[in-house]
Order: C-alpha cells, then sequence, then structure tokens
C-alpha cells in the first residue's frame, strides 16, 4: 500500500480568481492530473490550501476549482453540502476521488467507511497523509446515489419516534416550583425506556451522570456551531468523545433529574444561544 506523504504548509491560494498566479498554478495541476487519469495513469496527488470567503460553499468552490463536490467535501471533513465555510481553511487536491478518512468523523465519512470497507480491503488504495491524517484515497471515486442524499440533506431527524409535547419552548409555569421561569427547551413526554435518536450527526460533548435538574444528559456538538442537550434519560449509550450519526440510538426516556413523569427534555443552541427546537424540527 502506497502513502503519499504531502509535506506542510501547503501553498496557499489568496483568492480563487485567474490573475492569482498560485490560483493559476493549481488549475494547470487539475487539469493535467485529469488528462493522466484519462491516460491511464495514477497521478500523485498535491495540496493546496484556500481560506472561504463570505458566501461561499461547496458548489460554489468546487465549481470554481474544477474539482467534484464530494473530493472537496471528504478531504475537509465536511458534514453535509450546507456546512458554512466563511473563514475556514480548505485543503484544495489536485486529484479528483474519494478521501476516506481512516478515522471517520461525519455521517457520511461513516457512511463511506462502510460502504467502501470491502473495495478498500481488497484492493488496497494508496494512503494520503495530509496535514498528518490519514485517508485512503479512491481515484476518481465518485458518492453512490445513498452517500449524495446524505450529504444532500441539512434536515433534523426527530429524538422521539412518537411523543406527546408537554411543555413548549419559552415562559411558562415550572411544574417543579411553580414560578414563572423560561423554559430553554421542550419536553417530549413518552413511555421510560423509549429510545432517543440523535437529531444530527455531531461528536458528544458531554455525557453526565445524576444532575440534580438535567439527571442523566447528552449534549452534542454539530456543525456550525449548534449543540443539543438530551436530558432526564434512564440510561446513555454514548459518552464523552464519541461520533454519532443523524439517527442513532443514543440513551433511552427516563425520569432523573427534577422531573414529574418520563419525557425527554430537549434543547438546542446556536453560537451559545437558546433556540426553539420546534422551528428547526419542522424542517
Amino acid at each position: 500500500m502506497a502513502a503519499y506523504a504531502q509535506g506542510t504548509p501547503y501553498p496557499e491560494i489568496p483568492q480563487l480568481a485567474s490573475k492569482d498566479f498560485l490560483f493559476a498554478q493549481y488549475q494547470e495541476d487539475v487539469q493535467n492530473a485529469g488528462k493522466d487519469i484519462q491516460r491511464g495513469a495514477s497521478p500523485v496527488p498535491g495540496f493546496y490550501t484556500y481560506r472561504a470567503q463570505k458566501g461561499e460553499n461547496v458548489f460554489s468552490v468546487a465549481a470554481r476549482c474544477s474539482i467534484p463536490q464530494e473530493t472537496l467535501a471528504t478531504v475537509n471533513h465536511l458534514e453535509n453540502a450546507f456546512t458554512v465555510l466563511e473563514g475556514r481553511q480548505l485543503i484544495l487536491p489536485t486529484v479528483a476521488g474519494l478521501y476516506i478518512a481512516l478515522k471517520p468523523q461525519t455521517q457520511i465519512e461513516i457512511l463511506l467507511a462502510n460502504e467502501h470497507s470491502v473495495e478498500v480491503n481488497a484492493q488496497q488504495p494508496p494512503v494520503c497523509i495530509i496535514n498528518g491524517e490519514k485517508f485512503y484515497f479512491l481515484k476518481n471515486a465518485r458518492f453512490s446515489p445513498e452517500e449524495r442524499a446524505f450529504f444532500l440533506d441539512d434536515g433534523m431527524a426527530l429524538p422521539l419516534e412518537n411523543y406527546v409535547l408537554t411543555s413548549p419552548f419559552g415562559m411558562r409555569v415550572s411544574p417543579i416550583s411553580g414560578t414563572w421561569k423560561f423554559h430553554r427547551g421542550i419536553d417530549m413526554a413518552a413511555p421510560a425506556g423509549t429510545s432517543i435518536a440523535a437529531c444530527k450527526a455531531g461528536k458528544v460533548k458531554a455525557a453526565i451522570k445524576n444532575d440534580y435538574t438535567y439527571g442523566n444528559y447528552i449534549i452534542i456538538e454539530h456543525e456550525g456551531g449548534m449543540t443539543s442537550t438530551y436530558a432526564h434519560m434512564s440510561k446513555m449509550l454514548v459518552q464523552k468523545g464519541d461520533t454519532v450519526r443523524k439517527g442513532q440510538t443514543i440513551g433511552k426516556v427516563g425520569v432523573t433529574g427534577l422531573t414529574t413523569g418520563p419525557h425527554l427534555h430537549f434543547e438546542i443552541t446556536l453560537n451559545g444561544k437558546s433556540q426553539n427546537p420546534q422551528e428547526y424540527l419542522k424542517k
């Protein structure tokens, strides 16, 4: 198995404009690699970097660079096509294909690792070492229809399939204290032991046991500065540091902490500010 160890730092392209010397050089490298592939050769991937500007997204950057969206997405750990890129330093490969992380971080990466496991094990593709991280490289490969559907899906899964909304987001009379106070999430009543799903892919930021108020609860970090919180669990099935998929079962409904009955207290924050989960679950 060949390993392409790329040196750092990579050339940084100031702007995606033809008048920029480095961008013109990058475009030439991409064109030459494409010609090599058409001739049946296996060009060695090279890499540049670029800091995304306001208004740019995976579609516009990929089009400007003449590389497939999945090439840009897989080498940069982009969770989906709607991941905010502004201010983010992107890796720009010169050779099209899928860069499959040996340590998957996002839902699409986990799906890629599973779907291409046989291919990877059988063919033993080369490994690219990019900024010290290892990727399997599948030359000229593209997303399957299922992988593309995942990549283009920015919706949010319901944490409970069936529930009764017993308390909405906002000001309310607390059922515990009887006082008027702000409720930072929604309460979703369901039988104890009901499975709780992650609303989006992400990484477990915290898995706390026996908190006085929230009982057993989990906080998941998502792309774009979003977090989701799941409280009053009877059982937690993930731990801090775990990467979870959208819809993955992360725990069970319970009555831990301050609660009057079995339910899930579900919160969403965006850049540290509480949001109404119902507005997101409608999308």
